[in-house]
């Protein structure tokens, strides 16, 4: 009996050691299968990245940056082949020790700098900074190779793995100092848009050709296209051990068509050599900007980014400053056809009323001259705009009221940014009751609106400003949006974007004193005594507006001076507005400019019908 119960003890014994040995066995192996499923189900998109992150490195391409043409179709700027000679260092290592690699990188060079005759660029800080941050990408050590040196290399260069002549892609501007303002400079920076450690722990980017100014840097974006990003492998030393292919292909940047007709362009730069100001010209009917020059200006051939900087710090001439836009400028007369407007809307002044001009006119104790010390005498409208008369406009001023004129002032664009391509600084100053309590800490008074009313007393505006206004006088009243870019058309030739015509705003004025207006304007310009007879010299049949506005302090007053004009009559297409900064007067100085710009651009080619 005690031996039978021995025996099932024995068994039982044995079951629970097998049991416990099987699951001993099973338990561990589950726990493999559970770690496992683990690591190639929950983890395996982490694990896969995080084995990409340490042995794969996307290597970006720059893309084409697009070209800008004129409305002729006249290149204005694209891009041009430099020849650099690269060292791809994974094709030059040498067995051992990496100084062994180094010392053979830098012997290379110093007998290639040999086989050209020039300075050795590459010193041992710039290749080890190189295989520190950048192996896989070529080191680029002679760079801008002339005729003569790409002709020595091809001739004396035995064949050297890693070594390769390559082309480089920089921006050419067909008409260095032509348009420079309007065009602005690409430069190379280091990219800015290119992030992809979330994905690899490096990524490998050259530098990029960013717009730093003008039309390169407000359609950057558009110009530079997206770059394209091929994939590699690399060893524990960071050098390139196989492609893996292109994963992202290059898309080349749209081309900018602009309203830029480039013989205006050239002409406008050339008539304003030698003087400080701005030459826009504009088409009334689109507010298409034909012409837009700036003075001093700089050549754009020089893209170095040194010589950029000093252009900057030269307070005198501001040659980066275009001045067409953000050039603000006390306008004198050249308002005095948006007075006209708005006293005749105001009922302020009739067209034949007759005003006596003694040569001066008194506002309290203070005398305002007129240009004509002794007077006009009697006087009406057309004749008061003929020979720009002071007294005049002060009248139709006073008698309007500054509550009156500033609704045109504002319907004319200024004290508005224009929605222009380029970026405008400034919106122009419009005088009025709440800027003097702001600013001045006074309240209005006469003397105030008698300024405002020959365009003087802290009016302020633009070049561009003035050619819109005027072109707003030509074309019955409306204020267009000025635009440079007409189209921009993608590197297939597709139109991506088509500038449409805007209106801004209407002159408040009916189309009967917009046709006096006008009359005026004309004789300005046909008159034997017209302020802008000048403009005779020009070509075609024009109608215009002097100014000569006294600006600065008692030790430097100086006179900036302007005219603006728009034709060819009787139906106008273009209208211009320029400025010259230190003049003698706006009939002297501005006015001659003008007629020669159209004199030359006209024999230059363009047809007027």
């Amino acid at each position: 009996m005690r031996s039978a119960t021995n025996s099932e003890g024995r068994q039982s014994l044995l079951r629970r050691r097998v049991l416990q040995g099987a699951a001993m066995m099973i338990i561990p192996l589950l726990l493999l299968v559970l770690r496992l499923w683990q690591v190639q189900v929950r983890q395996g998109p982490e694990l896969l990245r995080q084995t990409q992150r340490q042995c794969v490195r996307p290597i970006w391409d720059n893309p084409v940056r697009g070209r800008i043409f004129a409305a002729d179709g006249q290149v204005m700027a694209d891009n041009t082949s430099h020849y650099d000679v690269v060292f791809h260092l994974a094709e030059m290592r040498q067995p051992g020790r990496s100084r062994r690699t180094r010392a053979h990188v830098l012997a290379t060079a110093m007998r290639l700098a040999a086989l050209m005759e020039c300075e050795n660029p590459l010193t041992a800080e710039i290749l080890a900074r190189h295989i520190r941050m950048t192996p896989a990408l070529p080191l680029r050590v002679f760079t801008d190779l002339s005729e003569l040196e790409r002709a020595r290399l091809a001739e004396l260069m035995p064949p050297i793995p890693g070594v390769e002549l390559v082309a480089r892609i920089e921006r050419r501007y067909p008409f260095p100092g032509v348009g420079s303002q309007i065009l602005g400079v690409a430069v190379w920076e280091k990219p800015r848009t290119i992030d992809l450690n979330d994905m690899y722990s490096r990524s490998y980017a050259t530098d990029e050709l960013r717009g730093l100014s003008g039309l390169e840097a407000a359609y950057d974006r558009a110009l530079a296209g997206k770059p394209g990003m091929r994939l590699v492998r690399v060893d524990t030393m960071g050098y390139i051990h196989d492609d893996i292919g292109e994963a992202q292909p290059a898309v080349d940047g749209h081309d900018l068509r602009l309203s830029i007709d480039s013989r205006a362009q050239r002409v406008a730069d050339r008539a304003l050599q030698g003087y400080s100001g701005a030459l826009v010209v504009v088409d009334v009917h689109t507010g298409g900007v034909l012409a837009m020059a700036s003075a001093p200006t700089y050549d754009l051939s020089v893209t170095d980014r040194n010589h950029y900087a000093l252009l900057s710090v030269d307070e005198e001439n501001l040659p980066l400053l275009n001045r067409a836009v953000n050039g603000l400028y006390t306008p004198g007369s050249i308002v005095k056809p948006l007075v006209a407007l708005a006293a005749l809307e105001h009922g302020a002044i009739e067209p034949d009323e007759v005003y006596d001009c003694t040569g001066r006119y008194l506002v309290g104790n203070h005398p305002i001259r007129c240009t004509r010390s002794y007077g006009h005498g009697p006087i009406d409208l057309l004749e008061a705009m003929t020979v720009s008369c002071n007294p005049y406009f002060i009248h139709a001023g006073i008698e309007t009221g500054i509550d009156a004129l500033n609704p045109m002032y504002a319907a004319a664009g200024v004290g508005e940014k224009s929605g222009f391509d380029l970026a405008e600084r400034y919106a122009g100053i419009i005088p009025s009751r709440d800027m003097a309590l702001r600013h001045w800490r006074r309240h209005w008074v006469m003397i105030d609106t008698a300024f405002v009313s020959i365009g003087q007393g802290g009016i302020e505006i633009t070049p561009l400003q003035a050619a819109m206004f005027t072109a707003a006088l030509a074309n019955g009243g409306k204020l267009l949006r000025p635009y440079l870019v007409q189209s921009v058309v993608s590197a297939d030739g597709k139109v991506v974007n088509n500038t449409p015509v805007v209106i801004r705003h209407r002159l408040p004025a009916s189309p009967e004193h917009l046709q006096l207006v006008q009359r005026g304007m004309e004789n300005t310009v046909v008159s034997d005594h017209g302020s802008a007879r000048e403009l005779r010299e020009a070509g075609i049949p024009l109608a215009g507006k002097t100014g000569t506005a006294e600006v600065g302090t008692r030790a430097n007053r100086h006179h900036n001076t302007w005219i603006i004009c728009f034709g060819p009559l009787p139906e106008p297409r273009y209208a211009l507005a320029c400025v010259i900064e230190k003049g003698d007067s706006g009939g002297r100085t501005a006015a001659p400019i003008a007629a020669r710009f159209f004199r030359e651009w006209l024999s230059a080619g363009e047809k007027v019908e």
